[in-house]
């Protein structure tokens, strides 16, 4: 759940592709009478492709309609190295559903009329309204049933603007034993950290953790779900970015925090 203001972070993925330069290289030079015949594309030496440069790997942003929300029918999360074919495919198909759906509760009125309660988290500008009774259900990653919403909260006059989904798995999944949506393309984490008020059907959350992990009576700590975000409005870390701050949780461990900037938007 996010308490603090996202913060864009991460590295840009490169590749070879950029020649250097041709000063020592240039068309007019003599060729080396040792250097060996060239065995690279387009005649190039050994020497010359000791010259070459990586070149960065432009930004593919998601096409965004005039509403504010990404365009489902340009939904194109291709170039990141390490994702499948497959596991890009899953994402495109659940990024582009979600953004069809979710907006049946663009409005608090209809979040609150159909079971979701707000978690007391609006002075961070982005409130999460949780649905408690879908979070241990035999559902999941299903944009109809979402486990929680995220608003953006204009501090100044209090307008709630849906920007995300959190969908919460559960309990039988771990970080052990995750459902491959993916790939590199989504992060996970879990709450550990966090104390809530008991107060079903509403819990608020309250403070964090003990050093020990617990919390002071009568503040309740729940069970860590795994879960991640999917944003229908453009995000500086791609549209599946996890959190920063003291609200992001905690990652697999070896995980760092990543930024999807290939997919991502200067905001």
């Amino acid at each position: 759940m996010r308490s603090m203001r996202m913060l864009a972070i991460g590295t840009l993925a490169v590749i070879a592709g950029a020649a250097c330069g041709t000063s020592a290289l240039s068309k007019s030079s003599a060729p080396s009478t040792t250097t060996p015949p060239s065995t690279y594309p387009d005649g190039m030496t050994a020497a010359q492709m000791a010259h070459m440069k990586p070149a960065v790997i432009p930004p593919h942003p998601l096409a965004v309609l005039a509403d504010g929300t990404i365009d489902p029918t340009k939904i194109d999360l291709g170039g990141v190295p390490g994702v499948t074919v497959r596991e890009q495919k899953r994402a495109e198909a659940l990024l582009r559903e979600t953004i069809e759906v979710l907006p049946h509760w663009a409005s608090t009125a209809t979040a609150a009329k159909e079971g979701f309660h707000p978690i007391g988290d609006a002075l961070t500008g982005d409130e999460h309204w949780i649905h408690w009774d879908w979070i241990d259900d035999s559902t999941w990653f299903d944009p109809h049933k979402p486990e929680a919403l995220v608003y953006h909260v204009d501090q100044a006059t209090g307008k709630r603007t849906l920007e995300a989904v959190m969908f919460m798995l559960p309990k039988q999944f771990t970080f052990a034993n995750l459902p491959d949506v993916g790939g590199k393309l989504v992060q996970f984490h879990i709450h550990d950290d966090l104390c809530f008020t008991n107060t079903m059907p509403a819990p608020q959350v309250a403070g964090l953790t003990n050093a020990d992990g617990t919390c002071n009576a009568p503040l309740v700590k729940f069970h860590p779900n795994v879960m991640m975000h999917v944003w229908i409005r453009p995000n500086p870390c791609g549209p599946f970015a996890a959190l920063e701050g003291i609200g992001s949780g905690q990652l697999a461990p070896g995980q760092t925090r990543a930024c999807d900037q290939m997919h991502g938007a200067n905001l």
